[in-house]
């Protein structure tokens, strides 16, 4: 007796179909995670950038409102006017400032009405880049590197002075006439993705602040 079994299966068209349409998703998701990375890589690129020039620029405003604090008349370590005034601002001009301020002895606690120990004279001002802190600048805290990447400009520069009155002072203003100093500055990093390095892409952030000088 002969019996006829049943057969199934994929035909070579079949299966041809099956492999494009699971060739077609595996592409789909493939673009997917591959973008999802690349926005991922710009994310954290951007945030640790940002994360560093944040704490840097924290760092220049707590000094720069520290300035002058506890001045004591009678040393004549502190740069003074000509009434014999502590200055808070010893130099000033749009690239760069001095401060100073008597916070500590030299054994701690109280002022000594010096201005002469570690840290109490401060210049910020913009350098050119060290093979340890890369760009096209530098903000330097007296000397050493600060701030890395930094790009500022003439219509933007990195410090801008301001009287008594909020009125803005010229670019090397008269430093006892300075009662609030503008900060403002951008850092500018390569564009990590594939994309951005045959491009030549940038990531660019833009930082300020505003310091007004205690007491006034």
């Amino acid at each position: 007796m002969n019996r006829t079994f049943g057969r199934s299966g994929f035909t070579t068209v079949e299966f041809l179909g099956a492999t494009a349409c699971a060739a077609i998703v595996l592409s789909a998701l493939y673009g997917f995670y591959r973008e999802q990375l690349f926005s991922l890589l710009l994310q954290e690129t951007r945030t640790v950038t940002l994360e560093d020039a944040r704490g840097s620029l924290d760092i220049m405003v707590r000094e720069l409102r520290n300035a002058g604090s506890f001045p004591m008349i009678t040393d004549a370590t502190c740069v003074k006017d000509s009434s014999g005034n502590p200055l808070r601002v010893v130099s000033a001009t749009s690239s760069s400032i001095q401060i100073q301020a008597d916070t500590e002895s030299r054994n701690g606690g109280d002022p000594d009405g010096k201005c002469t120990e570690t840290g109490e004279t401060v210049t910020y001002d913009i350098g050119g880049a060290t093979s340890t802190c890369p760009g096209p600048m530098i903000i330097r805290r007296s000397g050493y590197c600060l701030v890395a990447n930094v790009v500022v400009s003439s219509k933007e520069p990195l410090f801008t002075y301001f009287d008594g009155n909020d009125l803005q002072l010229s670019g090397n203003p008269p430093v006892d006439a300075v009662k609030r100093v503008g900060i403002k500055f951008s850092v500018e990093v390569p564009d990590p993705t594939p994309q951005g390095k045959r491009s030549g892409k940038t990531l660019k952030s833009t930082l300020s602040s505003s310091v007004t000088f205690r007491n006034y």
